[in-house]
């Protein structure tokens, strides 16, 4: 997000960097949801805890979206747009994914292969959070597609079917076992942009009519905040029921994909009641955080992956410990990394003009 600190748009800055704060800690709480007994009160408080940080996906696709399609007073052809977003999303990527491999490699993991690591990276594969961009990458070149459904439809038609497809996508793909070349089903990753389809067209719309979606916000804010009060609790114990094996929660599915509108929904609520009383320190904070967001998410699972390497040869073994220690260090890591390399490449970028 461009702009000067008296005309940004602060409510973007702060959902953005709460849905990337939101990611690194679910990440980080996969190992005692992975490890724990099943059965104890620590597993179910460890996944109500990751469920409560589970929107940064969805939430990332939604913002997306509504960025694609918030008016700018820069007019850009389609190839300038192309080049804009590959510039910004590849580059780091590929970096990122070689940075991933090695350690992957050195543990055995994977045996050492360029032709494996291309695969790996073309898939989205090498790293859980990287198959967000493999995703985004698709919707970037449905570009033209996505702008003749928002100037031509109306949200109340076509969002009901995203949602279906969203719905139907997984499940779809997942088990139809389409006839495909060898090469093509190397290439695939079970990651097809139809799986996050509602919520990148849902932000389309809302970017398009941004002033009319933010009255939106306002006109049923009584309605938002009670819906994610009542859906939430009752995703996360359907979670907890389910993941703890102790029974299978009829559509599960539709009730986290409620979880996810309403919490996003009350989150950007939130945001824009917030976004007036950024100045100063805070506002400089938080574009630092802005702007280092994407590298914050390329890289925090492989601080993940260093640090459970070195607690398991120290033989820190007990879960509380080692959570806090992983939060701390993790976020400490991948924030100060990114951010202390986006002041740098801001101020190399100037020196080379």
């Amino acid at each position: 997000m461009e702009g000067s600190a008296t005309s940004r748009r602060w409510e973007l800055s702060l959902v953005n960097v709460a849905f990337c704060l939101g990611i690194v800690v679910f990440h980080c709480m996969s190992h005692p949801v992975t490890h724990l007994d099943k059965l104890s009160w620590q597993f179910a408080l460890a996944t109500v805890c990751q469920r409560l940080t589970c929107i940064g996906v969805p939430g990332f696709f939604f913002l997306s979206g509504l960025k694609f399609a918030l008016p700018s007073p820069r007019q850009r052809t389609l190839g300038q747009y192309y080049l804009s977003r590959f510039r910004r999303l590849i580059p780091p990527y590929l970096l990122a994914a070689a940075l991933s491999y090695f350690p992957f490699v050195l543990t055995g993991s994977y045996p050492f292969s360029l032709k494996n690591f291309a695969l790996l990276t073309i898939r989205g594969s090498l790293s859980a959070q990287f198959y967000y961009v493999v995703v985004l990458l698709q919707f970037i070149l449905l570009a033209p597609l996505f702008r003749t459904l928002v100037q031509r439809y109306s949200p109340a038609v076509l969002l009901p079917i995203a949602l279906l497809i969203t719905q139907l996508s997984t499940e779809f793909f997942g088990a139809a076992g389409l006839p495909a070349p060898d090469w093509l089903a190397a290439l695939y990753s079970g990651h097809q942009f139809t799986d996050a389809l509602f919520y990148y067209l849902a932000g389309c719309f809302a970017g398009a009519r941004y002033e009319a979606f933010l009255a939106l916000l306002e006109k049923h804010r009584s309605l938002i905040f009670p819906l994610f009060a009542l859906s939430a609790p009752a995703a996360i114990a359907a979670s907890v029921v389910n993941s703890s094996g102790r029974g299978s929660p009829p559509y599960l599915e539709s009730l986290n994909i409620l979880f996810y509108i309403s919490y996003a929904l009350a989150l950007y609520s939130l945001a824009v009641r917030l976004a007036p009383r950024i100045k100063g320190a805070a506002a400089r904070l938080l574009g630092a955080l802005d702007r280092a967001s994407y590298l914050i998410y390329l890289y925090h699972c492989l601080a993940i992956t260093l640090f459970d390497a070195a607690a398991s040869r120290l033989g820190v073994a007990r879960e509380g410990p080692l959570l806090l220690l992983r939060l701390l260090i993790v976020l400490s890591a991948a924030i100060g990394g990114s951010v202390l390399w986006q002041k740098l490449r801001a101020r190399s970028v100037p020196a080379r003009k």
